[in-house]
């Protein structure tokens, strides 16, 4: 259910947006080896823009699966959707909504959702910096234990530094605390490097950390990736 809201509301706030085009960033990775071991690995990035005067729409998808031997041993998805209202060139009021699964995090899932504001630090042809912070009310549902309901902040940076004209310099983070237990947060990184074959097509190098400071047992707190993809931007 939660899934088909988010994907209605999308689809139902661009439906009401002008005939302006919309940006999208794909990212693809696929691995697999036979022999000695029978592995399978899938990831998937997508990221989807849009925007007409003053608003602005934007949607984030991660997905990465992964097998050995045929048994799963990796299987998680996570998506954002942001609404952003400029009031000035650099700064914007914003709406997120945010959901994921991951079946070996020790969560069946974690929602959340809640207003806050962008501001464009850095603006450069070569330099880029966007943060934004929200005020959230959530709800997480840990495996084999009761829903829990609390409201947390959350605060995200994406810095793009255009080295040369075909290679770009890419870092995100975002955190995001429980404000009724403090002991409870969540941190996310990814550094990526993207060099530019041509006007669409890319190959990219990333290493992402999905943190958490108390995960259920017998989840560890780190998560990490490191993946080489193909582009594809329109």
């Amino acid at each position: 259910m939660i899934r088909k809201g988010l994907a209605l509301s999308f689809i139902t706030l661009v439906a009401m947006a002008e005939e302006t085009p919309i940006i999208t960033h794909s990212e693809f990775s696929y691995i697999n080896t036979k022999g000695n071991t029978n592995t399978t690995s899938l990831a998937f990035e997508g990221a989807a823009k849009k925007q007409w005067d003053k608003n602005i729409f934007r949607l984030n998808a991660n997905m990465y699966k992964s097998t050995d031997s045929g048994k799963t041993s990796k299987d998680k998805w996570s998506s954002e959707f942001n609404y952003d209202y400029q009031i000035c060139p650099r700064t914007s009021l914003n709406y997120l909504i945010g959901y994921k699964e991951d079946r070996f995090s020790g969560f069946d899932y974690q929602f959340y959702s809640g207003p806050g504001m962008g501001v464009k630090v850095i603006d450069s042809p070569a330099h880029n910096l966007d943060v934004q912070a929200n005020i959230l009310y959530g709800e997480d549902k840990p495996e084999y234990l009761p829903r829990d309901s609390y409201f947390s902040s959350k605060l995200g940076a994406i810095y793009h530094w255009q080295i040369q004209e075909n290679l770009k310099f890419i870092q995100e983070a975002t955190y995001r605390i429980n404000l009724e237990d403090t002991q409870q947060n969540f941190f996310y990184s990814k550094t990526a490097i993207e060099n530019k074959i041509n006007s669409t097509l890319s190959m990219g190098v990333s290493y992402k950390i999905d943190y958490v400071n108390t995960p259920p047992p017998p989840s560890v707190r780190t998560d990490r990736t490191f993946l080489v993809s193909l582009i594809i931007d329109y």
